[in-house]
């Protein structure tokens, strides 16, 4: 057997409270709120006023 035909016949063990721990996991991370970086606030340009043409 070489050890491609190894890796393929081994069976993957888990903890006992795996799918516990995960679906835990993935309720916490779905009520957290966003974590990336908070927008930078824009600055107010003032805007010069338009002449009336008549």
């Amino acid at each position: 057997m070489t050890d491609k035909t190894k890796a393929k016949t081994k069976d993957v063990e888990f903890e006992p409270d795996a799918w516990d721990r995960f679906e835990r996991a993935a309720g916490v991370v779905a009520k957290s709120p966003p974590q990336h970086r908070a927008a930078k606030k824009k600055k107010k340009v003032a805007r010069k006023a338009k002449k009336a043409t008549k």
